[in-house]
């Protein structure tokens, strides 16, 4: 079976004009290339086609074979279709119509969703957004299956068929109750953030986060006294306890963080990498292209600063 990324497209388009005037000379002058050049590429096209597609018709003419013949109408449609492509400008946005399916996980999921909807709203409101549910470790999988269309994921993942860009770095604080003994304090010591117990939060149940290999480093530890599934279960447990978190600080962005204060982190943390991932299938899917256009205008709101939104709506 012949690839198709072997094939000179302009060959194509020499062997059209040949097929048409089934004439050497006459599809030259057409095409504004000299004779050699022309039966060259009918030499390259019967090899192509395994056929010799023209042939020598007395007195002095050429005639298409079967197989030129029966060419030559899908070839034209073949090749008008793909003009009609390359000249046609960019998409219509109001009149898309359609989903797109993302994996986030919860977070980023707040802090994008709203202004993600309100922005697609405006531009593209044909477009439907599909939040897939996260499943800590398989969403790359599921992009590779076809199930979702983007991923926004804290790895960066390579591959052939991949595209991944980053989205930035985000770092971490300090989360607690507004009513919470440690929040008169602007700035948190070491041995305060320690003498109260944290909440974790772990897909798979873990105790130990992004804090414990640190505290380790320097010869402490700290009590995680609750691990929960997601951030926003979190934030409703530090809204009604004095358990402390230490999270991105998109958390703040959330709607849940109302009532919530955050502090700087007492050790240095290294922030969180955030990556954009799809799919080269959709490197043509113009409604993919808009939602991951806006995903990355919005990725600053994931820093827990609010001024960014302007970025995206202006």
């Amino acid at each position: 079976m012949v690839k198709l990324r072997s094939i000179d497209l302009n060959l194509l388009v020499i062997v059209d004009a040949l097929l048409d005037e089934a004439h050497v000379g006459r599809a030259a002058e057409r095409l504004g290339l000299s004779q050699p050049a022309a039966s060259n590429a009918l030499a390259r096209a019967r090899a192509l086609f395994d056929d010799p597609l023209l042939v020598r018709a007395p007195p002095n003419g050429m005639r298409r074979t079967p197989r030129a013949d029966a060419m030559r109408e899908p070839l034209r449609a073949a090749l008008a279709e793909l003009a009609g492509i390359v000249a046609a400008g960019p998409p219509d946005l109001a009149e898309l119509r359609g989903a797109v399916r993302l994996v986030v996980s919860d977070v980023p999921a707040a802090a994008l969703s709203g202004i993600l909807t309100a922005e697609l709203a405006k531009r593209a409101p044909g477009i439907d957004l599909i939040f897939h549910p996260w499943h800590a470790g398989d969403e790359v999988m599921r992009l590779e299956r076809g199930e979702v269309d983007l991923v926004v994921t804290v790895a960066s993942v390579a591959g052939v068929s991949l595209r991944t860009e980053p989205l930035g770095l985000y770092p971490y604080t300090v989360v607690m109750r507004r009513e919470h003994p440690l929040a008169a304090a602007a700035k948190l010591d070491l041995d305060g953030w320690l003498a109260f117990p944290h909440v974790v939060v772990s897909g798979r149940g873990d105790k130990a986060g992004s804090v414990d290999a640190p505290l380790a480093r320097i010869g402490r530890q700290r009590r995680v006294a609750t691990v929960a599934p997601t951030f926003l279960v979190a934030l409703e447990l530090l809204r009604e306890t004095d358990l402390l978190g230490a999270f991105p600080a998109g958390v703040m962005v959330s709607a849940a963080a109302q009532h919530l204060t955050q502090r700087p982190v007492p050790i240095t943390l290294e922030p969180v990498s955030l990556y954009l991932v799809r799919h080269g299938r959709t490197d043509m899917d113009p409604a993919v292209m808009l939602v991951s256009e806006l995903i990355r205008a919005i990725a600053p709101e994931l820093h827990g600063s609010q001024s960014q939104v302007a970025r995206v709506t202006a």
